[in-house]
């Protein structure tokens, strides 16, 4: 943790860095003072400087630090500089380790820290949308200098299930099984594009729009690490598709008299576009738009049942990675609707042994 520059008439509310730290109850966090001036932390309401049980520091000098262990479950701990009431931040106590947390837990843990998290715009956005947008966006929201919108480059992933249309038809006297069917397989779905870096953007139906390399920010400017993220997401995302519909088919076959056919397939590309919080009188909307997210589009609606379609753009990031099968565009009435410059896109097959380009 970094003690930052202060002013000694600052008014304006700055944070330490980070300004949240997630810690388990019984670690120890360390301040480093980076400032010339002398500093002391105090947990409590930097507004009514109001201090509480939970720690108080000694002054911390210039190019010194100091380091407390925190003893408490209570989730949100506001701390700030008792010598620079404008200096704060917040010590978040997870309830377990954060990569065993499920989507549903990782809401309901910014529900509960979420009064000392976000100032009172961002709490009346963050209110609207936490219900509706993927917890890395509500995370995202609860810093007050988050740009509400920019220009990133993203690997932008659409799936969707071929066949479904005819299954729910089949199975429209029976919608409870279409619902726990996707219930389910959208339930892993979200897990393994989290567990990839990647944000759900939104369900539509039983289709997903997802990003991958927003989560980077500096770390993967040219989309590199996106790309093949979402590349690896699919593969995986494919495979578990297969256990969760062969579970399936055993239970639809029970009630209907039919030969069912279903497989996941997606489109992915790779560029610039706008990504970030759309508002409106009525909805507020945190999401992709641009070209690069309808050529996304475009080739999920190209992939066959099964079939991982990426652009060329996509592929020039992980090029020698993954196994891929070049698709030609033979004519002009195959080209792709608005970009019809692109004369191929490429089928992923698998991914290439890391012994064979490490």
């Amino acid at each position: 943790m970094i003690i930052p520059s202060s002013n000694e008439n600052l008014t304006e509310v700055i944070y330490f860095e980070p300004r949240v730290v997630k810690i388990l109850s019984g670690m120890s966090i360390t301040w480093m003072n980076r400032d010339t001036k002398t500093h002391r932390l105090t947990s409590g309401n930097a507004d009514s400087l109001l201090p509480t049980e939970f720690f108080h520091t000694e002054d911390i000098v210039g190019g010194e630090s100091t380091t407390v262990r925190i003893e408490s479950n209570q989730p949100a701990i506001p701390y700030y500089c008792s010598l620079h009431p404008a200096e704060r931040g917040l010590i978040a106590v997870l309830p377990k380790d954060e990569d065993e947390m499920t989507s549903t837990q990782r809401l309901k843990f910014l529900d509960s820290i979420a009064p000392s998290l976000f100032d009172n715009e961002n709490r009346e956005i963050v209110t609207r949308l936490q219900r509706q947008v993927d917890p890395t966006v509500v995370e995202y929201l609860s810093n007050p200098n988050a740009v509400l919108l920019q220009n990133k480059v993203l690997t932008i992933v659409f799936w969707d299930i071929s066949g479904f249309s005819v299954l729910c038809e089949k199975l429209i006297d029976h919608p409870e099984l279409v619902a726990e069917f996707l219930r389910e397989y959208l339930g892993i779905a979200t897990k393994i594009i989290h567990a990839y870096g990647g944000v759900v953007d939104k369900f539509i139906g039983d289709g997903i729009l997802s990003y991958f390399g927003f989560k980077e920010n500096n770390e993967d400017k040219d989309g590199h690490i996106g790309a093949e993220n979402a590349i690896l997401t699919a593969l995986k995302l494919k495979r578990s598709f297969e256990s969760v519909k062969n579970n399936w088919l055993q239970i639809w076959k029970k009630v209907i008299d039919f030969d069912i056919h279903i497989d996941i397939k997606c489109g992915m590309n790779t560029g610039p576009v706008l990504v970030g919080l759309l508002r409106s009188g009525e909805r507020d909307q945190f999401t992709v738009i641009g070209t690069h997210v309808n050529l996304a589009s475009r080739l999920e609606g190209r992939a066959e049942k099964g079939e991982i379609i990426i652009s060329p753009f996509t592929m020039a990031k992980v090029g020698g990675k993954f196994h891929v099968e070049s698709i030609a565009i033979s004519n002009d009435d195959n080209r792709i609707k608005s970009f019809k410059g692109i004369d191929k896109y490429y089928k992923v097959l698998d991914r290439v042994s890391r012994t064979n380009y490490i």
